[in-house]
């Protein structure tokens, strides 16, 4: 209940200052004592007793000592509770061999001046200290609850789970707190699958779909619940997917972030404008205040060498100034002809402490992709099927044909804790990502594949800001919590290109799929001023949300949001709004005992559209509207996390033809006026369970079922269909690690599984991929405690699979055949 921990903090940081303002035993405590302070809780299995004495196998290596008590923590099972501030800047010589839990305590914290002293279920630390003569005495025990930001971080925990997460609502919740479908892919999930970008996170995260193909780019298409993803955020803060229509650019590097957060159905509250199928939200890695540092280098299959550098601390002695940067390289061949791949990025952040409650954070991460080729879009026989002994290298580009992007990011947060346990916050984000590229199209004329050739230029500017106060109050003998907030944003997007003459005509040039060389056709002269597009969108939005504790078991949380949407067109000067739009939230929480909770929940969102009827008048946004009800299961201090949700989606307002207006529609030179009347009905289950199932063992599976069909069409014939038989309906993804024990507590042994059925094309329904079920492997070794060698194996068993379907000239395109990365990695 994050009221009375706020009150429990809050009521803890007076007797900290008293303390520090009376110099209780004058000269001993240097510094600040403590602002903030934690209780770490690492309970993956049940409840053991503090006093122990059964021993166990350990091999934790040296390192900071807040790192080697949390892994501590998560192997032995045992809740510690402990400030940060005490831990901060002390090394550990970590813990190998077998120890009684009291014994392996001792050991981790030789000469660092604490202590640990049983308290419940666990272990309290305390610190003791000398007062002259060489007398010991001990402070007296405060005991305090974690913040949500060390709650929610997840690098350095081991676990497959995290203890909260706000992008569903901007309130820090647990996942069992929350009355939507979430799902977090952590640190340790990212490094045991050896994921490098975000379409490798988001093809592990329950619900979520990606699909290659249809745009030409670095990255995929990302669905969920049958609608795509319109809202990519970063550590909260909305930017918007995608480009244009033709190319994709999200395919973000995973090096810098700490964990992918994401919410599945209408999120209007939190993102504004956009589409009733989930929110991805990016977390970065923040500073920390003990030195930390890493490298790591890999090989892989095709020629793939990778190499990463992460270093952390803080900057001036007091700690109140900390950095961290980030550095990783990657020079890649792909599994298919003519293709090179280059990527860098750097990323950088500092953070200070101004006063005892107020911290400003401010960084930048510039990312560069200089590619050779593209992803092959391969065609199918002009009668659906798939090219018959067709190898999965084949790319039928050219030489010449490239895709370089650039981005450079800058952002600055500053927060501020209040006496009275409310906290304000100011986040502000500015992204330029830029793309160049050149790529080959495929088209049937005469019954002949012929060649196209294409280039586009992309100058993209994208900001965001939000302004938000958050914190508990009183009303009718019970503490609640309020948040407040305003935000703004705005993507400018410039787009121009154009094609070689030849291109659609009868004079392209000639493809022989089997037989294809990359080098015959010449570059031939762009014009660049064929096509162009440009136009600015702004939002601003006030919001607000308030989670009421209406009985001991029973939450409310109600939220609003009102929208101002602006787009303009610069390429023909027409332009559309929509004014105070109104998104509302709803969800209830009932816990049914201290570890299970049932919810159902209401949310909305909406999509603007530029389309007018045949009286020239703006049609209303797209609606998308989200019911859902579940059951959420939190257990082992919540290191373990199941969820079960059946959902009912409906879009609603789509713009379709006015078949009885005139056409063309005044003021157009083609087609029909339109009229808002499509519907899609969305309905499905979802089911997953994350986290550790023992102190040694983490898992994280889930099972997704979802039908999209249209339920008003202005085609009476679709009604009834679905509405994007591209997607898969079942899908099934499961990751899970296992750490050896005894004289093999050096290995660490995982795979993965993901499975979907049967799929066909939105664009030619003969154009079907049976379903198919892919396998990875992966160990880990510690050849030192500093030292550790992970390989990936992907797709085991070779499976030869489609990932995605197109249409007859493209959109086609190959699953990655079985491929193996070996990195070693080194903690400084």
């Amino acid at each position: 209940m994050k009221h009375a921990k706020r009150a429990r903090r809050a009521a803890a940081r007076q007797p900290i200052r008293n303390m520090l303002r009376q110099r209780i035993l004058t000269g001993a405590l240097r510094g600040a004592l403590l602002s903030l302070t934690v209780t770490v809780g690492l309970l993956p299995v049940a409840a053991t007793h503090a006093q122990q004495t059964d021993a166990r196998e350990y091999a934790i290596p040296p390192g900071s000592l807040t790192e080697t008590l949390n892994r501590f923590g998560a192997e032995s099972g045992l809740l510690l509770s402990f400030s940060t501030e005490l831990t901060t800047g002390l090394h550990s010589p970590g813990l190998q061999g077998s120890y009684a839990a009291h014994t392996a305590l001792q050991v981790l914290l030789a000469g660092s001046g604490l202590e640990a002293v049983p308290h419940g279920d666990g272990y309290l630390l305390r610190k003791t200290i000398s007062i002259g003569t060489g007398a010991m005495i001990t402070l007296p025990v405060v005991q305090v609850l974690a913040p949500e930001i060390n709650r929610a971080t997840t690098e350095g925990t081991g676990s497959y789970s995290t203890g909260s997460m706000n992008t569903a609502t901007k309130l820090s919740l647990s996942l069992r707190e929350t009355p939507q479908s979430v799902s977090v892919l952590t640190r340790q999930q990212i490094e045991d699958q050896g994921l490098v970008t975000l379409d490798d996170a988001l093809q592990n995260i329950t619900g979520l779909v990606v699909q290659k193909g249809y745009h030409v780019g670095d990255s995929g298409n990302f669905s969920a619940r049958g609608f795509t993803i319109s809202n990519l955020l970063l550590d909260g803060l909305p930017t918007s997917t995608g480009a244009n229509g033709t190319f994709n650019a999200d395919n973000d590097a995973l090096d810098i972030y700490d964990r992918v957060e994401v919410v599945r159905g209408a999120t209007g509250l939190t993102t504004g404008a956009g589409t009733p199928s989930a929110a991805i939200n990016l977390v970065r890695k923040r500073p920390t205040a003990e030195p930390r540092g890493s490298i790591s280098a890999g090989a892989g299959s095709w020629d793939n060498y990778r190499v990463a550098v992460d270093a952390s601390g803080a900057l001036n002695q007091a700690g109140t100034l900390r950095g961290r940067a980030v550095a990783t390289a990657q020079d890649a061949d792909k599994f298919y002809d003519v293709s090179h791949d280059r990527n860098h990025q750097l990323y950088g952040i500092l953070e200070a402490d101004l006063t005892l409650d107020t911290m400003v954070s401010i960084g930048f991460h510039y990312r560069k992709v200089d590619n050779d080729g593209t992803l092959p879009s391969l065609p199918t026989d002009p009668d659906g099927r798939f090219l018959p002994g067709l190898s999965r290298s084949t790319n039928l580009a050219n030489d010449f044909d490239y895709w370089k992007q650039t981005d450079r990011t800058l952002f600055a947060e500053l927060s501020h804790h209040f006496s009275s346990g409310w906290q304000a916050k100011a986040a502000a984000v500015w992204k330029r990502p830029e793309q160049d590229m050149v790529f080959t199209g495929l088209y049937y004329n005469g019954g002949v594949l012929r060649q196209s050739t294409q280039r586009y230029r992309l100058d993209n500017e994208q900001d965001s800001y939000d302004l938000s106060l958050d914190g508990p109050f009183s009303l009718f003998g019970r503490t609640h919590e309020l948040m407040l907030g305003a935000s703004h944003r705005t993507l400018d997007n410039l787009n121009w290109g154009g094609w070689a003459a030849y291109s659609w005509t009868a004079a392209g040039p000639e493809v022989d799929p089997y037989h294809w060389d990359s080098s015959a056709v010449s570059r031939p002269d762009i014009d660049m001023t064929l096509w162009h597009w440009a136009y600015t969108a702004r939002q601003n939005g006030v919001y607000a949300a308030t989670r009421l504790n209406l009985a001991d078991p029973l939450k409310l949380i109600l939220g609003t949001r009102i929208n101002w949407y602006k787009n303009k067109n610069h390429s023909d000067g027409t332009q559309f709004a929509i004014n105070r739009e109104f998104t509302p939230y709803a969800g209830l929480i009932f816990d049914l005992d201290d570890f299970h909770s049932v919810y159902a929940s209401w949310t909305e969102i909406f999509e603007p559209q530029s389309s007018r009827d045949r009286n020239a008048k703006l049609l209303d946004p797209i609606t998308g509207t989200n019911y859902e009800a579940g059951i959420k299961g939190e257990y082992f201090e919540g290191q373990l996390n199941a969820s079960l949700a059946v959902f009912v989606v409906r879009q609603q307002n789509r713009a379709v033809d006015d078949l009885s207006g005139p056409n063309p529609c005044p003021g157009s030179t083609w087609g029909y006026c339109k009229r808002a009347s499509g519907e899609v009905e969305s309905k499905g289950v979802e089911l997953e369970v994350g986290g550790a199932l023992t102190p040694d063992w983490q898992i994280m599976t889930g099972y997704t079922y979802v039908a999209a069909k249209f339920t008003k069409d202005a085609d009476a014939s679709n009604v009834g269909r679905l509405f994007d038989p591209s997607l898969p309906r079942h899908q099934l993804k499961l990751t899970t690690s296992y750490r050896l024990s005894n004289a093999f507590s050096q290995w660490r042994i995982g795979g993965s599984l993901y499975a979907q059925d049967r799929v066909k094309s939105g664009d030619d329904a003969r154009i079907q991929q049976s379903g198919y079920a892919i396998v990875g492997l992966n160990a880990a070794y510690h050849l030192t405690p500093q030292t550790e060698f992970r390989l990936n194996v992907n797709n085991v068993f070779d499976k030869r699979y489609y990932q995605s379907v197109g249409w007859d000239g493209g959109g086609n395109v190959f699953g990655t055949p079985r491929n193996f990365m070996l990195t070693v990695s080194h903690t400084l």
